[in-house]
């Protein structure tokens, strides 16, 4: 059995992540070390669009547990793709010992739109079905 635990969204203008406007050390504060390997590998525009929707997947997943960034350290979520090219969020460290603590599924989905970059994260608690309702 299953329920929503949480349900968060989130939006963030493009520009406001442009590489050029971030210093190194904001960069490595928000960002897990792969998602920063990963934006190298763009040209300018597209690292903006990459940075804007990781930050918005970590603020809709932060919103979804309900604390906000006191539980969770932005660099400790890393949004991969899967083969078929859906997100999901992979969690470490800190973060992780929280959320596996509470035995939750992340759902995940990102969207561009011109200036903006949007996320959306569900969180599904996972119960042990005991057989009583």
């Amino acid at each position: 059995m299953a329920n929503i635990f949480g349900i968060g969204i989130d939006a963030v203008q493009i520009d406001r992540m442009d590489p050029e406007k971030l210093s190194a050390h904001v960069i490595s504060r928000l960002f897990h070390p792969d998602e920063i390997i990963e934006a190298r590998s763009l040209n300018e525009r597209m690292q903006a669009q990459y940075y804007a929707s990781r930050f918005a997947a970590k603020e809709a997943f932060a919103k979804a547990l309900g604390v906000g960034f006191t539980k969770v350290i932005p660099s400790e979520v890393c949004v991969k793709s899967e083969e078929s090219g859906k997100p999901e969020l992979c969690i470490e460290g800190a973060t992780a010992n929280y959320v596996n603590a509470r035995s939750m599924k992340i759902h995940l989905s990102l969207t561009h739109e011109k200036n903006m970059a949007l996320a959306m994260v569900i969180l599904e608690r996972l119960e042990e079905c005991d057989g009583k309702k």
